[in-house]
């Protein structure tokens, strides 16, 4: 902070000299001085420095940029122009994948300036407001969002910006090979527009934990990202949708695998160490895999996504870094709630007389469970609100108390754990009865707990309960997956049907809707294919089994080879979805029958067919 404060006055001086300056990070910024108050550092190996600087521009706010010194940034500079390149493929082939791309400029040897975006925090900041272990969470980034974005179109454009920029980052970082990512260098806007930072290692070049290599993941894609794209827990019709743009974005790249071996060779002598010889192309000619058929590379992106989402490794990481940076927290930052945009006091919201937990209501978005519907009752003719709070935001509560007050003055907080269905009527009504207990005992307790800005936060109204308020309080589910029609059966299929060189290709893409079996469990789906008249049973074709849900994505082409174009005419492919039991007979969930004499098959056939009985289907 010394050292920081001296070269301040340096810069002072120098401004006093000469008045402006250009910065060099884009000549068109005009500056006029240093904002000392605004400046400070970052806490990461090469203890970068955040500058505010004045604009010249009156009307204008001040420009922050961020000085490192220790880093070479020319390769973040290559790296931020690959994908700059990559995003401009994109646009012209009319996919707008909502990538945030940051200036970067080298000013000598191992230094030089980076744009600072506004209104952004980094995943890890986000997490560990759910505590030190908040990168095990499937909500952090989900309650933020909310948090940023309280109206329901806010929240859902900001779910959109995520889908799409979030699939842009796994295909680029993934292409690139760009490691040491750690949720220190994700950053994710208020808007939900995510974008990666410090590109100090790539093409594949990871840091090693003696043998072992740090990011282990094909790209970091973690649970609480794909909670956000679900809109909740369970796989939902919106992850199809990411998938699809994952792999399109992929395939438009590979079209172009010879610009950028082309470009990045070019740059094979500039002395960047990490691209230095053939070995580092090679890396990006195998991660495009250009001898792949897009259906081939879609098959593959799809498993890397699955090998992502299921790596334990990333989140281990994210939790080492948590750890690692508790060291550099000032001990004078208070706690404050995930799932509140602002902190309120006594004096702001007026002294609480009561609080009662009236009922608890079904909800379904953003996750299936139970709400408490919280009756606050102040002091002052008529102060009564309502405001619905979960059980996990009652935790929190706790949790962020007993980081301010030793246990003596808390209340004991009800068990979490329960033997069945944590989330069934019976144990929502338990629940309710412990919480009021732990209520009534907190706003009664020591007038420094009961008084304290985390209680009359938490208690006061958020702008969804304010929404709430006059309304059916009643949450309508947000995905038709939850709320099935009776006598619906079936759900449906996305298939990309094509005929080439006597061979049929049948892409089983998803299935969105299946109905949840007779016990109330989603089921575990898979597909099964004949290509009738078969009465020896030998067209039979599966794909892998999915786990415990209703809208799967497979991605997976089954191939029926030798069939002349003639007897397309006369065959019938039967698709059946069924249920894998283990030592039971499987369960059929729904199945369709579509004629390819009603296909044109001179191009690929792409389109979501019905599920239901023995009937034909139709795209």
């Amino acid at each position: 902070q010394g050292i920081l404060r001296e070269g301040l006055e340096d810069v002072k001086q120098f401004f006093k000299a000469n008045g402006s300056c250009r910065l060099p990070l884009s000549p068109s910024l005009l500056v006029k001085g240093i904002v000392p108050r605004d400046c400070s550092y970052f806490n990461s190996n090469a203890v970068p420095l955040k500058l505010s600087f004045q604009n010249v521009d009156p009307l204008g706010e001040n420009i922050r940029v961020i000085f490192k010194c220790g880093d070479d940034l020319r390769q973040d500079m290559l790296t931020l122009q690959m994908i700059r390149i990559m995003n401009k493929i994109w646009v012209q082939e009319g996919l707008d994948m909502r990538m945030v791309i940051f200036r970067c400029f080298s000013t000598g040897r191992g230094r030089g300036m980076v744009e600072m975006i506004p209104n952004a925090e980094t995943l890890r900041k986000i997490q560990v407001e759910h505590g030190v272990t908040g990168s095990f969470k499937d909500r952090p980034l989900a309650d933020w969002l909310q948090k940023h974005n309280p109206e329901e179109d806010e929240y859902e454009k900001a779910v959109e910006n995520f889908i799409y920029s979030c699939a842009g980052c796994c295909v680029a970082t993934y292409v690139l090979g760009i490691c040491d990512r750690h949720n220190d260098n994700i950053m994710l806007k208020t808007t939900g527009h995510m974008f990666h930072i410090d590109f100090g290692r790539f093409l594949g070049h990871a840091q090693m934990f003696g043998n072992i290599k740090r990011d282990r993941a094909p790209f970091v894609f973690t649970s609480d990202m794909a909670y956000v794209i679900n809109g909740g827990d369970k796989p939902s019709s919106r992850f199809h949708d990411f998938v699809d743009l994952c792999c399109q974005a992929y395939n438009l790249i590979r079209k172009h695998t010879h610009l950028f071996l082309n470009l990045l060779g070019l740059m094979l002598s500039c002395g960047i160490p990490e691209l230095s010889d053939l070995e580092d192309l090679k890396y990006v000619y195998d991660a495009l895999r250009p001898q792949d058929s897009d259906a081939d590379a879609t098959t593959y992106f799809t498993r890397l996504i699955e090998s992502s989402l299921g790596s334990v490794a990333t989140k281990l990481n994210f939790f080492i870094h948590n750890l690692a940076q508790m060291k550099f927290t000032g001990s004078d930052a208070r706690p404050t709630l995930s799932f509140a945009p602002r902190t309120h006091t006594i004096k702001t919201s007026g002294r609480i007389r009561d609080v009662f937990l009236c009922h608890h209501e079904r909800v379904f978005n953003p996750s299936k469970g139970y709400t408490y519907v919280v009756k606050v009752q102040r002091e002052g003719p008529g102060e009564v609100v309502f405001m619905q709070r979960t059980f996990e935001e009652f935790q929190e509560l706790h949790n962020k108390l007993r980081l301010l007050f030793p246990s003596s003055l808390l209340p004991s907080f009800p068990s979490r754990f329960v033997i069945g269905r944590s989330r069934g009527k019976a144990v929502a009504e338990r629940r309710k009865e412990e919480l009021n207990g732990y209520i009534w005992h907190l706003i009664h307790a020591a007038p420094e707990v009961a008084e304290c800005d985390l209680i009359y936060t938490f208690f006061h109204p958020l702008p969804r309960d304010e929404k709430a308020a006059g309304t059916n309080p009643t949450p309508k589910p947000a995905d038709a997956t939850w709320a099935r029609p009776l006598g619906k059966v079936g759900g449906e299929v996305k298939l990309s049907i094509s005929y080439k060189n006597n061979k049929l290709f049948i892409m089983v893409m998803h299935i969105r809707g299946l109905p949840p079996l007779q016990d109330g469990n989603d089921p575990d789906p898979y597909v099964k294919t004949y290509l009738l008249p078969d009465p020896q049973k030998t067209t039979k074709r599966k794909t892998k089994v999915a786990r415990k849900t209703c809208n799967p994505t497979y991605n997976e082409m089954l191939v029926y080879d030798g069939i002349p174009r003639g007897d397309l005419q006369q065959r019938e492919l039967r698709l059946s979805v069924l249920s894998e039991e283990g030592f039971w007979e499987n369960i059929l969930l729904g199945e369709v029958g579509i004629r390819l004499r009603d296909l044109d098959l001179a191009q690929e056939k792409m389109g979501w067919f019905a599920l239901g009985s023995r009937s034909h289907g139709t795209l």
